[in-house]
């Protein structure tokens, strides 16, 4: 069987791995993983988790033939949560944008996903397309723990990818 010519789970280890790497210690991130947040195992006790980061591939994946043979171009598109807690007198959107930055900034100086070679392609470049302030997670965490807050992060990447 031939090398895969997708690869989103390669991708999004990549991801994980860049921001376990440059930010677990400084953030002091007890989870880093690909997952929705929505299927973590022990959402009942995410408030003893957290903060976390979950990185899964959303909303959807592009593809186009840029050839007459079996070459693509390819978006890979991912949501990037950052799940914190707070407490009290914390100035919580403050501190939220500051961490959601942090890794906003890590994904922006790792343009090429610090030089990840894929079977069968390459890495063209990243971009960070939004950063969510509001986004639903944050209703989610809320419910569980009023203590918690969300913040979510857009980032695509684009590849080529042959047979």
């Amino acid at each position: 069987m031939p090398a895969p010519r997708l690869h989103e789970t390669l991708i999004a280890e990549r991801i994980v791995e860049l921001i376990d790497q440059g930010l677990a210690a400084e953030m002091g991130l007890k989870v880093v993983a690909i997952g929705a947040l929505e299927f973590f195992p022990a959402l009942e006790s995410l408030a003893d988790n957290v903060p976390a980061v979950f990185v899964k591939p959303s909303p959807a994946t592009n593809l186009e033939r840029i050839t007459t043979g079996q070459t693509y171009r390819i978006v890979y598109n991912f949501r990037i949560v950052l799940v914190k807690a707070f407490g009290p007198n914390e100035e919580i959107i403050k501190h939220k944008t500051e961490e959601a930055q942090k890794i906003a900034e890590l994904l922006i100086d790792n343009v090429d996903l610090g030089g990840l070679a894929l079977p069968n392609g390459q890495v063209l470049f990243s971009t960070l397309k939004t950063i969510e302030w509001e986004p639903p997670e944050d209703n989610l965490v809320a419910t569980i723990n009023a203590t918690m807050t969300a913040a979510a992060l857009v980032f695509a990447v684009e590849t080529t990818s042959r047979k």
